[in-house]
């Protein structure tokens, strides 16, 4: 078996292997080697299950879910669509746009929390699931059949990820397409991509702070020392965009590592909410908690934020190092079960579905990537629609 072919049948292996690479640069580039001992421990563990699973060597073969092709694209267009439209007027209107009459910071944030808060939890949910799944598969499958509702659901697709103020949605709903336009090396359909993509993140950078349009920071008591350097917007930008993708995830996870169990005590099941409701006890979301103790300045002034980290951090705040070996565990049988899925499919409809959740994996749990951040659904997605997904396209 030659490299390559070792490459295609794990490359679900060799791109986590690349996401972790980043945890550890991040984690050392902060904190030194001082957590290098639990980071190793956990990937050797993944390692060792992941190999033994594909030592079973058995012939996996999915049966073919037989829909109407045609009337299933109908009703993802209905579906995706309908559920922007009923959002939206939910919420009155574009938060976002509303947001660019606001001249303070905190009535941005108060405006960026009540899409949240005004909003039923059912909302959320559905709310989650069609950015991070049904529109950005819809959008995936209407660019391959050339069909002319592509452009209705781009353009509603763009406007309602900038709507909601939440820089990660656009990167959701666009980079399928994005990769798969890269992968087939349709440059110019590429380009589009990725300039929404940054004209989108720009365009909340600048609804967010009302410093850049004449307002005022009214939650800091000082001068910022960036705002004080010489450099200009768009450097500072740059450089505050380069260290949020290579530096704070394994920064994230480095600081879990610190306060825990050190200040704060393992949770021992207490993390996971369907577990508090068997045990009838208090539900612990170490998301939240943690905030105040990482950035005390901010809830100093009344900020209340998340911090989320590496899929495997939610195991260890639980159970420590048999936490991290449970996490190891099931991130293997996802990517052995992954392996089985995509069996058939050709490399670029495997990485253009799956390769943005799992970089997902070094900032957030594995069953919420997996659920609520539509991993799951979009897997379903291409096992429905995967006779006309794998055709034609290597």
């Amino acid at each position: 078996m030659n490299l390559k072919t070792i490459y295609r049948k794990h490359s679900f292996f060799w791109i986590y292997s690349l996401v972790f690479l980043l945890l550890i640069f991040g984690d050392v580039f902060v904190f030194g080697i001082k957590h290098l001992n639990q980071l190793v421990f956990y990937f050797a563990s993944f390692l060792t299950v992941y190999l033994l699973m594909n030592q079973l060597r058995l012939k996996w073969i999915l049966p073919d879910l037989k829909f109407n092709q045609k009337l299933m694209v109908k009703f993802l267009i209905i579906a995706g669509l309908g559920m922007v439209a009923s959002h939206l007027l939910f919420l009155g209107g574009s938060p976002a746009v509303e947001s660019l009459d606001l001249m303070k910071i905190s009535e941005v944030n108060i405006k960026r929390k009540s899409i949240g808060t005004n909003s039923h939890f059912i909302w959320k949910y559905l709310s989650s699931i069609n950015i991070k799944a049904i529109l950005p598969f819809l959008l995936l499958i209407l660019l391959i059949k050339k069909n002319k509702i592509y452009w209705v659901v781009f353009f509603i697709g763009v406007f309602y990820c900038f709507s909601l103020m939440q820089k990660s949605h656009i990167l959701s709903f666009l980079i399928p397409v994005l990769l798969y336009t890269l992968f087939k090396k349709n440059w110019l359909y590429s380009l589009k991509y990725g300039i929404t993509i940054a004209v989108v993140i720009i365009g909340l950078i600048f609804v967010s702070s009302p410093s850049l349009r004449g307002g005022m920071n009214d939650l800091r008591k000082s001068e910022l020392k960036s705002q004080k350097s010489n450099e200009s917007k768009i450097v500072s930008i740059s450089k505050s965009l380069t260290k949020r993708i290579f530096i704070m995830p394994g920064e994230m996870v480095g600081n879990w590592f610190e306060i825990i169990p050190k200040k704060k005590p393992f949770l021992k099941g207490k993390g996971y909410n369907a577990f508090c409701k068997m045990t009838n006890q208090k539900y612990h979301d170490y998301n939240l908690e943690l905030y105040p103790v990482i950035f005390p300045d901010y809830a100093n002034q009344g900020i209340k934020g998340s911090v989320n980290s590496a899929h495997f951090m939610r195991g260890y705040s639980n159970f420590g190092n048999v936490g991290l070996l449970l996490s190891a565990i099931m991130l293997a049988l996802m990517l052995f079960v992954l392996n089985i899925f995509f069996q058939s499919s050709n490399q670029i409809m495997k990485l253009s579905i799956n390769l943005f959740p799992i970089f997902l994996l070094s900032s957030g749990s594995l069953s919420t990537i997996l659920f609520s951040g539509g991993w799951g659904l979009m897997i379903l997605l291409f096992w429905i629609f995967k006779n006309d997904l794998t055709v034609n396209h290597e």
